[in-house]
């Protein structure tokens, strides 16, 4: 069997993908083994200046691969240029300031220290959203620390991974220090049983991402899941109302609204809520959508048919339950996978689909009359990924975001992830963090060398 890849603008098979052996995949675990034990041994020095030569290519080949992931996942062509760009700008980062991450740490009052080691080969499990950044994010800090890396992309991007792959190599990296596996998903518990591997990490669904943990568990393999998310973006009256619009409208519907990091529950401070949702459905209304290699293009298509018959369903059954559609609310006619920019309010929250997480463009307006229901109504999910608070008073602001149970807060900004900072989540959005120092260390050996008198 192999994989098939459609691209979401016009529904056109645009490439066809073998699945690896089971031969190819001894292959692929025993070199990436053997790779670990001389790369780990190399110069630091030598790490970090492969991952600047890669960054030099991913800065050279910006259109070439942004054109790629616009065909694979649909995303405006603008937004994949941003993605390869981040690519580059994360791997220069640990290449120079984020060599401190990895730096030997003296244990205060004692004749210690802390040492940062690889582990072994990780195994990666990777999506189809942000094909290229999703799986650098990763291997970038843990080729710098020693780590090698095998990766199970998503079916869907599997020109992607290829082309990663082939980065990787040209960029100067040994056979081995990155392989691209190309398995079904039911082959991946062979793989993380495997005693080769030392540790896994997943970015993906929930659901998936526990099935892992348990299986990795019961090994006694280390597990990182950057899963779901359902992310609030509480308003209060006070904020910038203008900017707090405007950057509701970037963090929906950016990244044709399939983000785990969206705005995905708007709560707005019930004396600007009106005046709130005519300016969101207003600048909702006016997001431009389709070509996604045309410039104009804010919104392209979803990436699979399933995933739009899904969000489909979704608003179908917030209506059922009492949501009223603002705007949007269908599938656009045509080849492609577009569905209209869409807006709902009043939908109970004791509504089955108020639980789940829309991964396409769909925003939820609430209402809350002050802080502690603010509080309350953000919590009120079993994911846990990121947050935005917005309010002019700092005190208000700080307040608020301590009391909100999530992996990363935004005070007026909408989350991102950002090279220098740790990303990760709690509850259902899973736990261990990338980027940042706590992301370089997450994968590595926190060695204690004590010496002795």
């Amino acid at each position: 069997m192999g994989f098939l890849s459609y691209n979401p603008t016009d529904g056109q098979l645009i490439g066809r993908y073998e699945e690896h052996t089971g031969a190819e995949v001894e292959r692929i675990l025993d070199q990436s083994h053997k790779t670990w034990k001389t790369w780990s041994a190399a110069p630091l020095s030598e790490r970090a200046a492969f991952l600047n030569r890669l960054a030099d290519l991913l800065e050279a080949r910006v259109d070439e691969y942004a054109a790629l992931i616009v065909s694979e996942m649909g995303k405006p062509f603008a937004e994949a240029q941003g993605e390869i760009k981040k690519s580059a700008f994360g791997a220069r980062h640990f290449a120079g300031d984020g060599l401190a991450y990895i730096a030997d740490e003296p244990i205060p009052g004692t004749p210690a220290k802390i040492v940062y080691q690889s582990i072994g080969p990780i195994f990666g499990i990777m999506p189809w959203n942000l094909p290229f950044w999703q799986v650098l994010r990763f291997f970038i800090p843990a080729a710098l620390i020693g780590n090698t890396v095998i990766v199970k992309h998503a079916e869907t991007v599997q020109g992607s991974a290829a082309a990663i792959e082939k980065l990787i190599l040209d960029a100067g990296a040994p056979q081995g220090l990155y392989s691209n596996l190309v398995i079904d998903r039911k082959r991946a518990p062979a793989v993380i049983a495997d005693p080769r591997i030392a540790a896994v990490t997943v970015t993906g669904s929930t659901a998936a991402g526990r099935t892992v943990a348990e299986q990795a568990g019961s090994l006694g393999k280390k597990v990182v899941l950057e899963l779901g998310g359902s992310d609030p973006f509480v308003v209060f009256d006070d904020a910038d109302f203008d900017k707090a619009v405007q950057m509701a409208v970037v963090s929906r519907y950016s990244n044709n609204a399939q983000s785990c990091i969206a705005a995905k529950r708007i709560f707005v401070h019930a004396p600007i809520a009106e005046r709130f949702a005519a300016a969101f459905v207003d600048a909702v209304k006016r997001i431009p959508v389709g070509d996604p290699m045309k410039a104009e293009t804010k919104l392209g298509p979803l990436a699979r048919a399933d995933i739009r018959d899904n969000v489909q369903r979704q608003v179908d059954d917030a209506v059922k339950a009492g949501a009223r559609v603002l705007t949007g609310g269908k599938s656009i006619p045509g080849d492609g996978y577009f569905y209209e920019p869409t807006v709902i309010a009043g939908l109970p929250r004791d509504a089955a689909v108020a639980r789940e997480e829309f991964f396409g463009p769909v925003a939820m307006l609430f209402t809350f009359k002050d802080e502690d229901e603010a509080v309350a109504l953000a919590n009120d999910t079993e994911y846990g990924l990121g947050a935005a608070v917005w309010s002019s008073n700092p005190e208000r602001a700080e307040r608020v975001a301590s009391r909100i149970e999530a992996g990363a807060v935004f005070i007026n900004d909408f989350v991102r992830s950002d090279p220098r900072a740790p990303f990760g989540g709690i509850k259902g959005s899973g736990f261990g963090r990338e980027l940042g120092g706590l992301g370089a260390r997450e994968l590595a050996n926190a060695k204690l060398v004590w010496k002795g008198a």
